[in-house]
């Protein structure tokens, strides 16, 4: 019998399949370029938006804290101190009526109050009115106004009228207060000027001083620029 053909045989087989080896090496590198683009990406994108939302959230705050915003006025007192009737034809009385005005800044910029002007009347009869100005007001701070107002001659078709309410204690009044100032920051003042005007409807206590109840409404709200108040007087 004849053997050695079946050992040439095996050792022609044993080497072809080791030359196959090295190519899955070749999948693996386009992987690891596509992660490290993806990581990049992903890192950058974040930080813009980061730093748009705060931009924006600066931008927001600033115009929260800056915008100009009427201040808020309330009537905090209003006192009649006396009254004194002149019996003699003509029937006539004088008043002296007391006055606390409150104004509060809502906003981060100080107020400079070049006027305050409060004005009563009763029945539709003006008693008269106070004016004071230089106050100046912090940023969210608030200002007490104080003046004192003498009357004389009301006239006798209202003197019955008015002794019969401090008969019963309680007397209505028609206020109008008007406020005019300007703005400003730090050293800064800002070229507007604010005006604003409040009507109320007070109801008095004569016998404790205080105010039973009151209504407001603000008529009148101006905020302009003098340059172009200005401009507009020279043509």
């Amino acid at each position: 019998m004849k053997s050695k053909p079946l050992t040439l045989y095996s050792k022609t087989v044993s080497y072809c399949f080791f030359l196959l080896l090295p190519k899955p090496k070749k999948k693996t590198q386009p992987m690891t370029y596509s992660k490290q683009d993806t990581k990049n990406y992903v890192v950058i994108r974040p930080c813009i938006c980061l730093l748009w939302t705060v931009i924006l959230a600066a931008f927001v705050t600033a115009a929260f804290l800056l915008w100009p915003v009427d201040p808020e006025i309330e009537m905090e007192k209003l006192t009649v101190k006396r009254a004194k009737v002149h019996p003699l034809p003509p029937l006539s009385a004088n008043v002296w009526l007391s006055v606390a005005v409150k104004v509060h800044n809502k906003v981060l910029c100080w107020m400079e109050l070049a006027e305050v002007d409060v004005g009563i009347k009763y029945r539709g009869q003006k008693l008269g009115h106070v004016e004071t100005e230089g106050w100046h007001v912090a940023g969210w701070g608030s200002a007490h106004v104080f003046g004192d107002l003498e009357f004389g001659g009301l006239p006798s078709p209202e003197v019955a009228h008015f002794m019969q309410d401090l008969g019963k204690g309680r007397v209505q009044f028609h206020t109008a207060v008007e406020v005019v100032g300007n703005l400003g920051l730090f050293f800064f003042r800002f070229p507007n000027i604010f005006k604003v005007k409040l009507s109320c409807e007070v109801l008095v206590n004569t016998k404790n001083h205080t105010i039973i109840n009151q209504h407001c409404i603000v008529k009148m709200l101006v905020i302009f620029y003098i340059s172009i108040h200005t401009s507009v007087m020279q043509v």
